[in-house]
């Protein structure tokens, strides 16, 4: 029984080490999307497409970060993380269709994000309906 103790303690350290991880790489991305801005417009004096598109891939990324930070601390508390999955997972595949680009096979790659953006909206919708995901009364943003 010692050992669980021990177990739960080490869990606990590795989880607000993967928590304090996630922080500092959301803020080295923040940093990353600042640099590749001043870069981008320094070399032509204005934003090309493929500067957009690679800051917002940046930014999306740095979304992502922070939504597993969320899911980190929700873990962590001992609440219900599923929505917040859902919504990380959201991000993740509309990121994936913001720097979409053509090449070879592109409509089966098109087809399949499509399916896998309305899964995983039609889950998070029907998740929010339900009361099995009670929103936090601690969350600072906005209920749809």
């Amino acid at each position: 029984m010692k050992y669980i103790g021990l177990l739960n303690r080490t869990v606990v350290y590795i989880e607000g080490a993967v928590t304090v991880l996630l922080v500092i790489l959301a803020g080295l991305g923040v940093v990353d999307i600042v640099l590749k801005m001043l870069e981008v417009t320094r070399a032509d004096g204005f934003m090309t497409p493929e500067g957009i598109t690679r800051t917002i891939d940046t930014v999306l990324v740095v979304f992502i970060v922070i939504e597993l930070i969320r899911i980190a601390v929700s873990y962590m508390q001992h609440k219900n993380v599923i929505g917040t999955v859902l919504e990380a997972g959201l991000v993740a595949v509309v990121r994936k269709l913001v720097i979409f680009e053509s090449s070879e096979g592109m409509l089966e790659k098109a087809i399949a994000l499509g399916v896998l953006i309305l899964a995983v909206g039609i889950t998070w919708y029907l998740l929010q309906r339900s009361t099995i995901c009670e929103s936090d009364p601690h969350d600072v943003r906005p209920q749809p």
